[in-house]
């Protein structure tokens, strides 16, 4: 959509119906996948680490990789340190305080550790200067390690269920109606996230905010949207577990399946800005999810608005800094 021969008033009027888009596409991506996997016997937060978190990850995916190819590589990288601190820092802080967010005990046995393995790994191939081909061949890797292990989990629910429940009427119509919800949402969230991110970069650059700024504020928040819409959707819905596996997947997925692929095909250039300053953010809030997750086995709101809070502090820095 080119919005560069629009006057500011209807440029803003496509940003609010982008906000619109997106919500609607997270009630249906919630809807969808909560009732796929209990027909299928499969945890919801399996769901949401999978199903949901890479269907919100697409314009991570997508937005850094044409960045990549166009040569702003401020933009690719920004976009995905930017946005796993907004998964955190935003995403998480106003779902808990829209509802607490309960963790279940399988994420502080595996995923939290990893999303935190993963972030310190990440920050330390972008150490020299460049994440490479090598870099991004490790990361795909990776991915393809973990989705493994989150498979062979997901057949052995599923067998499980399969043996002790009986099917529902009409079992085959059931599951293809959901599974149509689950990509309705996920196209209401592509066209959603672009509209309101194309809107977002029009406003900014006729008032002349520098690119790297735009890919770790308004780029990475815009491209996080719909994350943001299907977790508040899914904790306002009683949710929690595919609200939380959501952020948490994504975070994964913002490393491995954006980044991988994106340096793989062509090499990233990490300014210094990055190395010293906000891939040590990202860390550092990633890392402050244990001690959040494991009190009480729940984001409540106090925690949610500190994390809030911390998110509006750490975008002023990062917005005043450069």
């Amino acid at each position: 959509m080119d919005l560069s021969q629009l006057g500011l008033i209807w440029v803003i009027a496509v940003f609010f119906a982008g906000i619109v888009l997106l919500f609607g596409g997270g009630h249906f991506l919630v809807e969808g996948s909560s009732r796929l996997a209990r027909l299928l016997g499969i945890h919801p937060i399996i769901v949401g680490l999978t199903v949901v978190a890479f269907g919100t990850s697409m314009p991570e995916f997508l937005v850094s990789l044409t960045a990549a190819l166009k040569g702003q590589a401020d933009v690719a990288l920004g976009n995905i340190v930017g946005s796993n601190v907004a998964n955190v820092g935003l995403i998480l802080g106003l779902s808990a305080l829209c509802r607490p967010v309960s963790v279940h005990p399988k994420l502080l046995r595996f995923e939290v550790p990893l999303v935190m393995a993963v972030s310190c790994i990440f920050w330390a191939m972008c150490l020299n200067g460049v994440l490479g081909r090598v870099d991004g061949l490790m990361l795909l890797l990776g991915l393809a390690l973990y989705l493994t292990v989150i498979i062979k989990g997901a057949k052995a629910d599923a067998l499980n269920h399969a043996r002790t429940t009986e099917k529902p009427r009409h079992f085959r119509s059931v599951v293809l109606r959901n599974i149509l919800f689950l990509l309705l949402g996920i196209v209401g969230l592509k066209y959603g996230a672009d509209w309101v991110v194309d809107a977002a970069l029009e406003i900014s650059h006729r008032f002349g905010v520098p690119e790297l700024i735009l890919g770790l504020t308004i780029v990475a928040v815009g491209t996080s949207l719909p994350e943001l819409a299907t977790s508040i959707v899914a904790a306002v819905k009683k949710e929690g577990d595919i609200s939380i596996g959501n952020i948490i997947g994504s975070n994964l997925f913002n490393m491995m399946a954006v980044a991988g692929p994106t340096a793989l095909i062509k090499p990233l250039a990490v300014r210094e800005g990055l190395t010293s300053n906000h891939l040590p953010i990202m860390v550092g809030i990633t890392v402050l999810l244990w001690p959040f997750l494991r009190s009480g086995r729940q984001v409540n709101r106090i925690e949610g608005a500190l994390l809030l809070v911390g998110y509006v502090a750490i975008t002023f820095w990062w917005a005043f800094s450069g």
